[in-house]
């Protein structure tokens, strides 16, 4: 059987990685089922779930979208920050609550002081979390055979595919994710066009020009690939790892 949540931390920031169709398994068993990334949205009720995990006002949230796939992912990574908080709380699930922002990034209840996102691809879904700092970004890519040259021309700039000529899958897909986890970490979304970040000689740019007050980490298992972006300045202890790479 799939493993349902992997939790570790690396660089002093705590990440879960949750297997989807194992996670619905146990907190929704025998109500989604296979083939839910093409069905429309439907209307969960309380008693569907194995334990409580949504406060009223998730649920809520989560039945007004009109597609299933949608509604999975958003449960997976609610699911996904909430192991990560009950690590350090002891709390029950449905005691913490997420919601999301004026510029849609999901936070936690002002009650909790951490900082959180979260990203899914695939068959998984993935959080990260730090008390250290006051913004964090984490995008992250299933390593599944994609149109190579077409991803270049939409999201590369002409000197990284210069750069990036004949690099294989993992490489360009690691990329994408630190240009992506950047715009996830500032919560501007597609705001700054995604060519106009560049990823060359292990440094981010923008504009051409190097951007200096972040630091980025990125990180590869089995079946997937995925990069954070969080502040240069932070209490993070860059030796202390439990991961599993």
């Amino acid at each position: 059987m799939q493993r349902m949540s992997l939790l570790f931390r690396e660089q002093g920031i705590d990440f879960c990685l949750v297997h989807i169709p194992a996670m619905l398994d146990a907190v929704l068993p025998q109500t989604v089922g296979p083939g839910y990334q093409t069905r429309p949205g439907c209307r969960f009720r309380p008693d569907q779930f194995a334990q409580p995990v949504l406060s009223p006002a998730e649920l809520n949230g989560l039945n007004q979208l009109f597609a299933l796939k949608k509604q999975v992912e958003r449960l997976a990574g609610r699911w996904a920050v909430k192991n990560l908080v009950m690590q350090e709380t002891g709390l029950s699930p449905d005691a913490i609550e997420i919601h999301n922002d004026a510029s849609g990034a999901p936070v936690l209840a002002s009650s909790f002081d951490y900082a959180i996102s979260i990203t899914h691809s695939g068959d998984y879904a993935l959080a990260a979390l730090c008390g250290d700092v006051n913004a964090i970004g984490v995008d992250m890519e299933a390593i599944i055979p994609v149109d190579i040259p077409a991803l270049l021309h939409a999201g590369f700039s002409e000197k990284e595919r210069n750069a990036y000529a004949g690099a294989d899958l993992e490489t360009i897909l690691k990329i994408w994710t630190i240009k992506e986890a950047l715009l996830k970490y500032r919560r501007t979304g597609l705001k700054t066009p995604v060519k106009k970040i560049e990823w060359l000689d292990e440094t981010l740019y923008e504009n051409h020009l190097p951007i200096d007050n972040v630091l980025v980490k990125s990180f590869q298992l089995d079946k997937v690939i995925f990069s954070v972006v969080f502040p240069s300045v932070s209490t993070t202890h860059p030796t202390e790892s439990s991961s599993p790479f």
